[in-house]
């Protein structure tokens, strides 16, 4: 008994990994696999719990044996997480929830950061290839513009690193798994609550190098225009990571100052890249005698301690609570289980305010 129940364990190993290719998240039952393998029921109940031992299945009572996704080799377990910050602004909590529902599926994570920088991404995937990770969870670098790692991302795949992207994701890599914000409809939420409020000349920064900038204006422009309400192209302002991590190091703001005095002074309202923006245009408009909100409201995107200052409360749009961090480690169980799994753009909830005459 004590060989066959080895050798229908090792064949049930290699159906578990077809099964996972195949979409399938269930082993037949204890009858079905006795009847094919011709093996006794107490054969067949050796071998399974000497896969649940393993970790490779769970059995559920009245239900069946099924796939967890995870490898025998516990050192294998790991997922890493690959994130352009880890200390600050969404991402401490982000990364809790993710790490959570990791350790609750069986698998251990490393957080890698890249400071959203090319090059810093390339030395962390050089480093990954030789090593077993099942799986990364990625928040792309600059990632409206174009990538050269593309090529380790690739070869990671090649070996069997299951690739799952965070907020955004690399268009050129189309099929990997993102959870991603619904960028097009926050905007819109954003800019419908303003004109509500009466403003019809309404202007929007945006962050140009990451996916996120791009789509947030797309939506912006999209909502003035059905709207119909007026815009022109100095109505909208860029920026981009350098000017970002001059903001955070020095609180150079003179991008900041240049938006307001040149292109944005006829703007009544103005929708912002992320809190991190608005908190700093606050201080800004404040500094140029700017009477906030009667004389331009603020809102933005994130919904962070940023958007609760004690000198303005900012209209901010959030998520519920845990819900992006969860749904992305979620979605990766699924992968490496071989459940159907998809792409999902995660919904906005609109926070009224002090910055646009609420709260």
């Amino acid at each position: 008994m004590a060989v066959k129940y080895k050798w229908l364990s090792k064949r049930l190993e290699a159906l578990i990994q077809k099964n996972i290719q195949e979409g399938i998240n269930k082993l037949p039952s204890e009858q079905e696999l006795g009847e094919k393998y011709q093996l006794s029921r107490q054969t067949v109940r050796m071998a399974l719990k000497s896969l649940e031992e393993k970790g490779l299945i769970e059995k559920r009572r009245g239900s069946g044996s099924y796939i967890t996704g995870r490898s025998p080799k516990s050192q294998e377990n790991q997922i890493g997480i690959l994130i352009s910050n880890d200390q600050d602004y969404i991402y401490p909590g982000v990364l809790r929830d993710i790490q959570n529902t990791l350790s609750d599926g069986g698998f251990s994570t490393t957080v890698f950061c890249t400071g959203n920088l090319f090059s810093q991404e390339r030395e962390i995937l050089q480093s990954l290839l030789g090593k077993t990770f099942r799986g990364l969870i990625v928040e792309g670098c600059k990632s409206a513009l174009p990538n050269p790692n593309l090529d380790l991302y690739r070869r990671l795949i090649k070996k069997g690193c299951e690739i799952l992207f965070l907020y955004n994701h690399y268009p050129e890599l189309s099929d990997c798994l993102f959870v991603k914000d619904d960028n097009y409809s926050g905007s819109a939420l954003l800019v419908e609550h303003l004109a509500a409020q009466g403003h019809t000349r309404i202007g929007g920064i945006f962050k140009f190098d990451d996916l996120q900038g791009p789509e947030r204006c797309q939506g912006f422009l999209e909502t003035l225009r059905d709207l119909g309400l007026p815009f022109s192209d100095s109505q909208v302002c860029w920026y981009g990571s350098q000017e970002l991590n001059k903001l955070k190091k020095w609180r150079n703001t003179s991008f900041l100052n240049e938006m307001v005095q040149e292109f944005l002074s006829s703007c009544t309202a103005i929708v912002c890249y992320n809190d991190i923006l608005a908190y700093h245009l606050v201080e800004v408009l404040m500094q140029s005698g700017y009477r906030l909100p009667k004389d331009m409201a603020i809102a933005a995107f994130d919904n962070t301690y940023l958007s609760n200052s004690d000198i303005l409360t900012i209209t901010t749009l959030s998520h519920l609570p845990h819900e992006m961090g969860t749904r992305a480690a979620q979605a990766m169980l699924k992968k490496l289980k071989g459940l159907p799994v998809h792409s999902q753009e995660v919904r906005w909830n609109l926070n009224r305010k002090e910055s646009t005459g609420g709260g």
